[in-house]
C-alpha cells in the first residue's frame, strides 16, 4: 500500500508540473467553456439545480421538453450524483472536472503501482513501474473527454484479471461487480471493455470449477450479476432514455486504431517521426506507446524467448484483448497510411454503437504494458529492472518533452484559459429567474431542419442552468432524434402562429421576432439585451418592469395587430 500512494503522489505531481493547479479550482469555468468540455459543464449545471427524477440521472432543463440524461452527456454521473446533495455549497457556476482529471492521473498511479506489485514486493520497483504508467501519451491525448481519462479502471481490471486465481472466489466476485458498477457510472466505452474482461476472469475462475456442470452454471450465474449490476445502474444514469438507433452514429470504421498504432505519435513523440493515417479520425484510436515503453517492450520480448517462457497466464484474458483489438480495428483496416480492407458492408449495424470504436485498443496497450512490466522484474535481477525501468522513465519523458510543453503552455494561455461570455448585461439576472422556461427560437439545435439560430446555445445554456431554468437549446451529445425533430416543427408552427406563454422568456433571430410580433394576439414587452431580440408576454412583465428597467431592459410595449 506504500507503494501505491507513492505512486499516486507521482501521478499528481506530473499532472501539476504539466497542467498546473488552476483547472482544479471548481470556480475555473474558462477553460471548460469549448469543444467537448462545455457539454459536460452545462449538464451539472441543469442537473445541480434540478430536482431528484426518475431515473435519477434524467435532466430536463437542457433541451427541453425532449431533455437529457447526466449520462448521455457524459458528465461523469458518479461524480455528479456525489456532489448533487453539497451543490449548494459549491461556487455559481462550477465545474469539477479539473479535480477529476488529477484523481484520474493519481489513481493511474496507484494502480500503475499495484500491478506491478503482482510481481514484486519491492517498493522501489512498483513505484518505477507507476511512473511509467502515468506517462502513457493515451491518457493525456483524453484530457478533452475527461470521462475517457479513467484509465485507472482499465489498470484496476487487469489488475484483478492477472490476480484472479488468487484469494476467495466470492472476493474476486465482489471486486469485480464493485468495478462493473463504477465503470457503468462513469463512461460506456470503458465500461464495454471493463466487461469483455470480467467475462474473461469468470471463465478463468469456470476452467477450475472442476465439472462442465459446475462451470457452466458458475460462469452464467457471474455474468448474469455482472449484467444485472452493469445494466441497472445505466438505468439509473439515464442512458436508457433514448432509444438504441440514437446511439448509432455515422463514423465506425473511420474512427478506428491503426495497426500501427504502437509507433505512430499523433503529436506525443519527439524522437520519431510524424507517420500519415489513413484516415483522419484515428486519433480516436491513439494507442501510442512512447519510446520508453517501446524499448522495455523489445527487451521484455526478448526476455520471454530466451527463456523459452509462456505468455502471461491470464487465460481467456487474451481472448477478451484479441476481442479489444478486432474492435478497435474496426472494419476499415488499415496499416499506416493504406487501407488493407474496407469491411463495412459487412459489419452488423449495432456496432454503430461504439463508433469511436480505436478506443478499445486502450486494453490492448494496457494489456502489453502489464505484460512488459511484470516480465522485466520478474525476468531480470533486482538492479538490472530497476535501472532498465528507470532508463525507459527518462527516455519517456524525452519523447514526450513536446507534447508536455505545448500542454503546459496552453494551460497558461488566456487564449485557452479565458472566456468572454456575450451574456454581460445585469438584466439578464433579472428577467431569466422570474421564468420557468428560456425559449430559443430557433434554438440550434433545431439548425438542420431550421435556421437562422437565435444564437450560440452556451451562454444562454449556463445561464439557464445557473438560475434553475429550461432551455430548449444546448449540446447534449444524445438526444431522442425522433423527439427533438417533432418539437422543432411545434415549436415553429407555435411562434409563426403567435403562440406565447407567460412562464417563458424568447431570445429570438430577427426574422423571428417580426413574425411573432406580427401574428401573436397577445401584447408583448420586446427589447434588446445585449445585441439580442428578447421578447416576454406584457402581462408577465408587469411583474418585474421596474426591477428590469433599472438593470437595463427597456421592454417597449408591442400590441396585436388589429
Amino acid at each position: 500500500m506504500r507503494a501505491a500512494l507513492g505512486g499516486g503522489l507521482i501521478g499528481a505531481a506530473l499532472f501539476v508540473a504539466v497542467l498546473g493547479t488552476a483547472i482544479v479550482r471548481p470556480s475555473n469555468l474558462g477553460w471548460t467553456m469549448r469543444h467537448d468540455l462545455q457539454t459536460y459543464v452545462l449538464a451539472w449545471t441543469h442537473f445541480r439545480h434540478e430536482p431528484w427524477r426518475w431515473p435519477p440521472g434524467r435532466i430536463d432543463g437542457i433541451g427541453h421538453p425532449v431533455g437529457t440524461s447526466i449520462g448521455n452527456t457524459d458528465a461523469i454521473p458518479v461524480v455528479a450524483f456525489a456532489l448533487k446533495p453539497f451543490q449548494a455549497r459549491m461556487p455559481e457556476p462550477s465545474q469539477f472536472l479539473g479535480a477529476w482529471l488529477l484523481l484520474c492521473f493519481v489513481l493511474q498511479g496507484m494502480f500503475g503501482a499495484l500491478l506491478v506489485g503482482l510481481a514484486t514486493p519491492d517498493w522501489r520497483l512498483q513505484l518505477l513501474g507507476a511512473a511509467l504508467f502515468v506517462q502513457t501519451p493515451a491518457l493525456f491525448n483524453r484530457l478533452g473527454h475527461p470521462a475517457l481519462c479513467a484509465h485507472w479502471l482499465l489498470l484496476a481490471a487487469i489488475w484483478l484479471l492477472v490476480d484472479g486465481m488468487r484469494g476467495h472466489r466470492m472476493w474476486h466476485l465482489g471486486a469485480w461487480l464493485a468495478l462493473a458498477a463504477l465503470v457503468s457510472a462513469v463512461q460506456p466505452y470503458l465500461a464495454g471493455m471493463v466487461l469483455l474482461l470480467a467475462l474473461a476472469a469468470f471463465a478463468n475462475r469456470a476452467w477450475h470449477a472442476g465439472t462442465w456442470t459446475r462451470a457452466a452454471a458458475g460462469f452464467a450465474a457471474e455474468s448474469a450479476a455482472l449484467g444485472v449490476v452493469m445494466g441497472g445502474v445505466f438505468w439509473v444514469c439515464g442512458y436508457f432514455l433514448i432509444s438504441s438507433a440514437d446511439l448509432q452514429f455515422e463514423g465506425l470504421g473511420l474512427l478506428s486504431m491503426n495497426l500501427l498504432g504502437p509507433i505512430m505519435g499523433m503529436g506525443y513523440t519527439t524522437l520519431l517521426p510524424e507517420m500519415p493515417l489513413a484516415v483522419p479520425g484515428q486519433y480516436e484510436g491513439h494507442v501510442y506507446f512512447g519510446m520508453g515503453w517501446l524499448v522495455l517492450s523489445a527487451v521484455a520480448v526478448a526476455l520471454r524467448v530466451r527463456a523459452g517462457a509462456p505468455v502471461a497466464r491470464i487465460g481467456a484474458g487474451w481472448l477478451a484483448v484479441a476481442a479489444c483489438t478486432a474492435i478497435a480495428v474496426s472494419p476499415v483496416v488499415t496499416f499506416g497510411a493504406t487501407t488493407l480492407a474496407d469491411l463495412r458492408e459487412w459489419a452488423p449495424a449495432s456496432l454503430a454503437t461504439f463508433r469511436s470504436s480505436g478506443r478499445f485498443g486502450w486494453v490492448t496497450m494496457y494489456t502489453a504494458f502489464a505484460f512488459v512490466a511484470l516480465t522485466l522484474v520478474t525476468r531480470l535481477p533486482r538492479r538490472a529492472a530497476m535501472a532498465a525501468l528507470a532508463a525507459a522513465i527518462v527516455v519517456q519523458g524525452v519523447d514526450m518533452s513536446g507534447a508536455y510543453r505545448a500542454l503546459h503552455a496552453r494551460e497558461r494561455d488566456p487564449a485557452w484559459t479565458d472566456y468572454d461570455s456575450p451574456v454581460k448585461s445585469a438584466a439578464w439576472a433579472v428577467v431569466v429567474p422570474v421564468y420557468r422556461h428560456l425559449v430559443m427560437a430557433p434554438p440550434d439545435m433545431c439548425a438542420a431542419v431550421w435556421s437562422p439560430v437565435a444564437g450560440p446555445h452556451l451562454p444562454f445554456s449556463l445561464l439557464a442552468g445557473t438560475h434553475g431554468v429550461t432551455i430548449n437549446s444546448g449540446n447534449a451529445g444524445r438526444y431522442d432524434t425522433g423527439a427533438v425533430l417533432r418539437y422543432c416543427a411545434t415549436l415553429e408552427a407555435d411562434v409563426r402562429a403567435g403562440r406565447v406563454r407567460d412562464d417563458s422568456v424568447y431570445v429570438l433571430s430577427p426574422a423571428m421576432r417580426d413574425v411573432l410580433a406580427a401574428a401573436t394576439p397577445v401584447p408583448l414587452a420586446c427589447g434588446v439585451l445585449d445585441g439580442v431580440d428578447v421578447c416576454v408576454t406584457a402581462a408577465s412583465a408587469a411583474r418585474w418592469r421596474d426591477a428590469a428597467s433599472r438593470a437595463g431592459f427597456a421592454g417597449t410595449v408591442i400590441a396585436p395587430a388589429r
